[in-house]
Formats: structure tokens, sequence, C-alpha cells
């Protein structure tokens, strides 16, 4: 269908659809025939690709191997336990994958686009226009178009206001195209139907309205839909550590096997056994959990994100946040409550105090603590009109279940409060909007600093209602209303003016100036081409002030973020005293810190930024395009950069930080798009959290690694120190484990354990620390201190407890069951050990990883099993142990926990005796 070609009504007839929408009835009905409002979606989880990607671990395909040469040479007992292992091994991978993916997917679906709409209205006057999932659009919804969103459809423009829209997705031109609402021609090309709206394409500036005309696949984006094929799966600079530190230890655990091949047949074992063994020596020196273990670790702490209102939209950003050095944050509605209260009303000469709170319309106007009446002050009524009609906002109200009505703001927050202010005197939107016909605007932009409405009345005037930032709207007026005149707008008013906004600012109220002017219509593009040139054309009317109080948990956070080393930076566009006076409050602005303001920045080269921007605090009056400029500057100074946005405008910084984070209640559809984190309470302190959870998930990776690395050097040394100390003390050669066993060991009990470390919580001390290096190593020189310590207490005390069973039963199967137990053992010893580098468990608490420590009763359960239940005594090679022998056991295996905790003892008063000596 050639919808650009047929008249806007004709459009709406053949959709069956009105300008008020359609029926939420009528939506079901049509998400039925036409599918959901999305492209094809990438390949859904495939379960049985994740149980075939288990199996192709190379490992697995090593053991599977075994499996079927034990088979061949008739070794069935052998190979029973080999599949039994790799079946539990591959199950609980499988299933522990599955949950870390779809919780993944389900963290992409709490970002997914979203569009206002109108619905539900077509018998009422005024509609309902409602915020909705993108995917949920229909053919006939009517879509509300406003600078910053991404267009959710193809649509047909029925109204449009300046409407612009960046279409170089679909087209590759770069200049927005200015959108019409009439037919056009039906011969013209997609890059030329001015009125169609194509979904994926991005509304620059401007407003409007259009009817969604096809949805899916049928839009022009699905007609090529082959060309936007999704992207490979992310791999995180994290995961590529891990890869790179498993082919490490894959090289030195085939040069461990080889040499334990070579001992074997120089000390005369059979081909087949020592062969067998060389290969269990290689399953146990190589961590293959890593990669699974990494993808749960990265789940958990990416839900946990999501929990803390701070969803992850690119992986690799989890690895960033816990390297963080800056914040760089915006005031309004991110360090505030972005529920705007007008305080003061400048006009008449007069202050006006404006009681009541947040966006419930009850309150009072009092001069000196006496209330006043609308009308006593002869320009408040023109002001408060002003403030009403150059105004997108809508103000709402519902009731709750309990029958108490709440009131909240559609649209800008700042907006929304001056429509709560008139409507404290009874003037409200809607009514007055039937009078005064708005028929064109310009929008406000960040470089503007204003906007203006234009309005038809009813002796076919044209009234122009202008707001924006006082010093901008004093430059466009040569006359002021004041007491029911309008009289020449003086330097001496305009200095009083300037000196009365300052002192307000102050008193960090954020200010707003209006004016006014009637034309002709005749002279309504002149008139506008008159403000473009920065004409003095209007008529001021006053002043308004209004507070965004701190969020009340913001000034903790800044705390915690200088006790992280993490510096905090507000970047604002609102005025240098209103940000200083906030800035005081919450303790960004530190003693002897900068205000630098959007001029200042101007005039700083490069250079001067870069020695400044380290001591700077506060960045007042910015525009999107300085906040790039601060975020270039602090990356040249080496700082990993988290910054907030919002707008179209900060796209650019936010793509340019490494960590965008977009607003999820105020920001645009392009923001979020450029970012790599959206929060969904727009608020800093959810910042700081994610921050604190990206150290948590590389603290909680490093736990694993240390765990699974502490096993694998413990059984390849005590493996190879047997093979060599064995024959000495004995004259003969005996296996320290059967194969089997190391495959138990390092399957079985490894398997059940390591995971359950990727689910600890935060340590106390996680935010204590200054920010790691981004290049820094998974393994550092303390860790790997650690590593041997603990290696080599495992291989001295299953040596000890195999020759102890020797030398005291003189059975093998009875020294290598209480080796292999001993191992079993040590290992869930060293899970206890590994939930904190620094933390004795006692401080941490016995039962604070619930996890852990339903693994350990698993990992000792199915030891027991393997000792005492006749089949995989026949299976394992193992025989019952006397209690006396679980005593011994217990005893020596607890060695590497008694160990550690006297380690971390000596640790803290070394760091102790540090600490008082440079305090001193």
């Amino acid at each position: 269908m050639n919808w650009h070609s047929i008249d806007k009504e004709e459009v709406f007839n053949k959709l069956k659809s009105t300008p008020k929408g359609l029926s939420e009835e009528e939506v079901k009905r049509r998400l039925a025939v036409y599918g959901f409002n999305q492209l094809k979606e990438d390949e859904p989880i495939n379960k049985f690709a994740i149980l075939i990607a288990q199996l192709k671990n190379p490992i697995i395909s090593i053991i599977l191997i075994t499996a079927f040469i034990t088979f061949i040479f008739g070794k069935y007992a052998d190979t029973i336990v080999i599949i039994l292992v790799v079946l539990f091994n591959t199950i609980i991978g499988y299933l522990q994958e599955y949950k870390a993916e779809t919780s993944l997917q389900a963290l992409k679906l709490m970002v997914s686009p979203e569009c206002d709409v109108i619905r539900d209205c077509p018998e009422e006057k005024t509609c309902i226009e409602m915020r909705i999932k993108a995917n949920e659009i229909v053919p006939g919804d009517v879509i509300l178009l406003e600078g910053g969103d991404k267009v959710p459809a193809d649509a047909r423009i029925f109204e449009a206001i300046n409407l612009e829209i960046d279409e170089s997705m679909l087209t590759g031109e770069s200049v927005s195209v200015k959108k019409i609402v009439n037919a056009i021609d039906e011969e013209v090309n997609v890059a030329d139907r001015r009125n169609i709206a194509y979904a994926g394409t991005v509304i620059t500036y401007g407003r409007g309205k259009a009817v969604v005309v096809e949805t899916g696949m049928n839009t022009e984006i699905g007609q090529i839909a082959e060309l936007i094929k999704g992207t490979e799966k992310e791999k995180t600079p994290l995961q590529s550590k891990l890869s790179d530190l498993v082919k490490i230890f894959a090289i030195v655990a085939l040069i461990a096997s080889g040499t334990t091949f070579l001992l074997g047949i120089i000390l005369g074992i059979e081909l087949f056994e020592i062969f067998f063994f060389a290969v269990a020596s290689v399953v146990s020196a190589i961590p293959e959990g890593l990669p699974v273990v990494m993808t749960i670790t990265l789940a958990v702490g990416v839900n946990r994100m999501a929990k803390r209102k701070a969803i992850i939209r690119k992986l690799h950003a989890v690895d960033t946040l816990g390297a963080a050095t800056v914040i760089c944050t915006d005031k309004t509605g991110t360090l505030t409550t972005n529920q705007m209260t007008v305080r003061k009303i400048f006009v008449d000469n007069k202050f006006i105090d404006v009681t009541g709170a947040g966006f419930t319309p009850e309150g009072k106007f009092e001069i000196n603590g006496e209330e006043i009446e609308i009308n006593s002050l002869k320009t408040l009524i023109p002001l408060l009109k002003t403030a009403t009609l150059c105004n997108n906002a809508r103000l709402r109200s519902h009731k709750l279940e309990t029958e108490e009505r709440v009131w909240d703001v559609y649209g800008d927050p700042t907006e929304g409060a001056l429509l709560v202010l008139s409507a404290k005197k009874g003037i409200h939107k809607e009514e007055i909007e039937e009078n005064y016909t708005r028929i064109d605007e310009i929008p406000f932009n960040s470089k503007l600093k204003y906007m203006v409405t234009f309005h038809k009345n009813s002796s076919k005037e044209i009234l122009v209602y202008l707001k924006g930032a006082p010093e901008v709207v004093l430059n466009l007026c040569s006359k002021i209303f004041l007491n029911g005149d309008i009289i020449d707008l003086t330097q001496v008013e305009i200095d009083k003016i300037n000196e009365i906004t300052f002192q307000m600012a102050k008193n960090a109220l954020r200010n707003l100036a209006f004016a006014s002017q009637t034309i002709s219509i005749d002279q309504l593009e002149s008139f506008k081409e008159a403000l473009e040139r920065g004409e003095k054309k209007l008529v001021f009317q006053g002043v308004v002030g209004m507070i965004d109080p701190p969020r009340p948990e913001v000034k903790d956070s800044i705390k915690l973020c200088k006790k992280a080393g993490i510096m905090v930076i507000m970047a604002t566009g609102d005025h240098k005293i209103t940000a200083e006076a906030i800035g005081t409050e919450i303790g960004i602005l530190k003693k002897g810190s900068l205000i630098v303001t959007g001029e200042d920045l101007k005039s700083m080269s490069e250079e001067e930024l870069d020695d400044k921007i380290d001591n700077i605090s506060i960045f007042a009056r910015v525009s999107p395009e300085d906040k790039y400029k601060i975020v270039s500057s602090l990356k040249r100074k080496n700082h990993i950069v988290c910054m907030t946005g919002d707008g179209v405008n900060d796209a650019p910084a936010l793509k340019a930080a490494d960590i965008g984070v977009a607003m999820g209640i105020a920001g645009t559809e392009v923001a979020k798009e450029a970012s790599e984190m959206v929060l969904t309470d727009d608020d800093f302190s959810s910042i700081v959290s994610a921050v604190e959870e990206g150290r948590v998930i590389f603290q909680n990776i490093r736990k694993v690694v240390k765990y699974l690395v502490c096993t694998n050097v413990g059984e390849i040394a005590v493996i190879i120190l047997a093979l060599i100390l064995l024959p000495i003390l004995f004259g003969e050669t005996f296996l320290i484990f059967t194969p089997v066993q190391i495959l138990w060991v390092n399957l079985v009990t490894d398997g059940v354990l390591d995971v359950t470390l990727a689910m600890e919580g935060k340590e106390s001390d996680v935010m204590a620390h200054k920010p790691r290096r981004p290049e820094e190593p998974i393994f550092n020189k303390e860790i790997l201190v650690n590593i041997v310590f603990v290696g080599v207490l495992m291989m001295f005390g299953t040596l000890f407890m195999f020759i102890y069973a020797l030398n005291q039963y003189n059975v093998l199967l009875k020294a290598q069951t209480m080796a292999f137990t001993t191992m079993a053992m040590f290992q869930v010893f060293n899970s206890l050990n590994c939930r904190s580098r620094t933390k004795s468990l006692f401080e941490m608490g016995m039962t604070s990883n619930k996890y852990l420590i339903g693994a350990i009763i698993l990992s000792i359960t199915l030891q027991i099993c393997a000792v005492y239940l006749i089949i995989f005594n026949a299976l394992l090679g193992t025989v019952p142990l006397l209690p006396f022998d679980w005593l011994l056991i217990v005893l020596i295996s607890s060695s590497v926990f008694i160990g550690d905790e006297i380690r971390k003892a000596l640790r803290k008063q070394v760091i102790k005796r540090k600490y008082s000596k440079t305090s001193k």
C-alpha cells in the first residue's frame, strides 16, 4: 500500500482507526492477526545446543575417548564410572549454563524500546496517552512522536510541528528530513516520502502524531532485515583473559601428564594403566569448568545489578564497572528527586511564596505570609497562562484502592511543576487549550535554551508564549509587564532581575523566565525569523523559581565513592550558583575544587582542561557537546569514565565514555541505545550500586579461579611426587589414586563446589579500595603465593595419608581410599578459604553463602557414598573407612583451612602495623 500518496482521512478509513486511537479490545484482536511488532528474533535459547556444548568441551572429549578405550580393553567398571562422571558433570553444567543464559536473555526484555500511544478514547473528549513496549504496537495505533524518540513502526504522519527525523540508517542521507502531513506523489522513492515516519529512524527535532501503517517484518527496515542480522555473542575482556588462562594451564597439564606417563613407563607400570592415569591427570590439571563458571558469575552479577535498578545492555560493561575511576553525572533526576516544586514567583516587582509539595495541585500563594488572590497582581494570570500553554506535559490523577487520589506528570518534570503551579489557582491546561489552539511551536533545545508556542484565539490573533533561561529571555525582550501596564525594559530593570535570579539560584532554586506577545497571522513567519536572529520582540512577564531536592540517599553514595577512590563530577545545565548550592549540600564540592561553566569550557584548550580536570567537581551551564569534551579529557588522563545522559545530544558523550549510563525513566531511546547500562529509577545511587557489583563480580571470579587452580596444583603435584617418592620409600611402584578417583575429585567434587563461590555476596570492604586497573591480571603475586601455599599443603597432606594408611593397613585400596577422600575433603575446606582472600570465615559468617553450604553437604554426601556404597566400591576401587580414619582425614585436610586462617590473621596484623606507623 502506498500510504504516502493518500490523504490522512483515507489512511484512517483504510486502517479502521481514528486520530483518537484504538480501544484495548481492538488492539488485542489486531495483535492476534498481525503479531508482535518486531523483526525476526535472534534464535531462542536452544536447550539441546547447550547440552551438546557441554560434551564439546575438549576435556570431556578426551575423557569419552578414554571411556571407549577402557571398554575395548574390557575395563567395564572404569567405563561405567567415566560415563557416570561425565553424565553428572554434563547435567550440572547444562543446568547452570541454561539458567545463566535464560536470566541474561530475560534482562534484555527489561530494556526493550518503549513508545507513547493514544488508546482507549473513541468516545472521550480527552484522550489517554500511555507508554507501552514498542513490540505491542499494531497497525491503526496512533503514536506520539517527540524529539529523542526512535520511531517504533512505519507510520503515516497526520500532525507535525517542526518535526524532523534522521533517516540516515535507512536512506544514507545525513541531513534530517523535515516532515509534512499532506499526501505526496505515488512514484517518489523512500527518501522523499516526507509524510512517513519509518521504523528505526530517530526524531531529532519537534513533535507530531502518526498512525501506524506497517509493523514488524512488513516495515521498510523489515524488508531488508537480512542485512541486519544479529552480531555474534559478545565476549568480554574478562572472558578472554580466562580463555587465555585455560590455554596456559592446558599446556602445563600436557607437560605434567607427559611427565607422569614417562615416569610410569620408566617405573614399569602397565601401559594401559599409566595411559589412563596420565589422561586423568590431564583432566585434573586443567580448570575446564572456568568458562561455564564465568558465564554463571556474570549472570549472577548482572541479575544482582538488575535488582538494584541497573540494567546491563552490553556485557563488557560488567568488566569496566568495577574499574571505574570517575562518575560524571547529571544533576536533575539523578542526584535529585526530579519532583520539581515551584517555591517562588517574581512578578510585578513582588515575591510570591508558593506552598505545597510534589505534583499534588494543592497549595497557597502568599506574600509576607498572607494568602493572596490570583487577580491581586495584574501580571500573575498572564504568567500562569504562559506557563500552562507553553508546555508539553500533562497532569493526571488516579485513585488508589484506598480511594486516595494520586497525581503524576506525563512529560518533563519541570513542565509538570508549572502545570501544578497553575492548577493550584484553578488554571487547567485542558480547559484553556480549547480557547487557545496551538498552531505552531519552536521546541526547547540546549542551544536555544527557550521554547515558544503560538496560539490562535477567538479574535484570530496569534498569541506568542515563551519560557526559558532568564538571561536568554531577557535578551529577547524590549518591554516588561508591570502592574497591568507594558513599559520599556530598561537596563536598571534587567540588572534588578539578574540580581534576583542570582539570589534565587543561590538558594538552590532553578529559575525559568516567561514572556509573551500578540501578533497577527501574517506576522507569524517573520516573527519566528526575528526570534532566530535574537531580536528583542517580546514582553517580559516574570520569573518562577523551583526546587528539586537532593535524593535522600545520594549523600551517603557520594561518601562511598570517595572512600572507594572514585571521583564524582556533576555536569549540569543549571546555573552555576544552583549547582554550587546542591553540590555543597550533597558533598560533591570538596574544599579547593573548581566549578567550571560552559562558557569557561569553550575558552579552554585541551591542554588547559586536562591540567585542571582532576580538580574540577562541578561543570555548570554545560551542553551535551560540552559533556563529550569532558569525557574526552578524562579519558586522556587515563580515567575509566562512567557518564550519565538522557537526551539525543548526549549520545556522543555516552558512546565516548567507558560506561555510558542512560536514564530509564527520563531517557530517550537514542540515549538508551548509545549506553552500556540503563537505570530503571534514574538514581545516582544505582550507579554506585552497579560499580559495587562490578567489583564483586571480579572478586568472585578471582575466588573461583583461585579455588580451581589450588585444587589442580595440589592434585598434579601429589601425583608426580608420589610417582617419584613411593618407589624410594616402599621399593615398589604405587599409584596414589586410581584414574577414576582423579576424575571423580575433579569433575564431581569440583563441579559441585566451584560455581557456588560465584554466588558469594559482597565483602564489607569491597568499596574500601581504589579501583583496579582494567589491565590488572586475574592472578596477582598474593594469589600466586597463596595458591602455592595451599597446593603444597594439599600435596603433603594427601601423600602423608597414603603413606600412613599403607603402613598401617598394608592394603593398597585402603591407602588409595584414604588419599582420595583426603583430597576431596581438602577441596571442601579450601572452598571455605576461597570465600575471601583477606577475611576470616568467622568474620564473614558461616552461613552467609547458603549455596556453598548446600554444595558442601552434597559433596560430603557423595564422598560418603563413594566410600561406603558397594556399587561405588566396585566402580571407584574404594573400601569402607573407620571412624578414626575419618577423624584423621578431617584433621589433615582441615590444615589447609587452619593454615589459611593463620595467614589471614598475620596479614591483618601486618596491615595494622603499617597503618599505625603511617598515622604516627
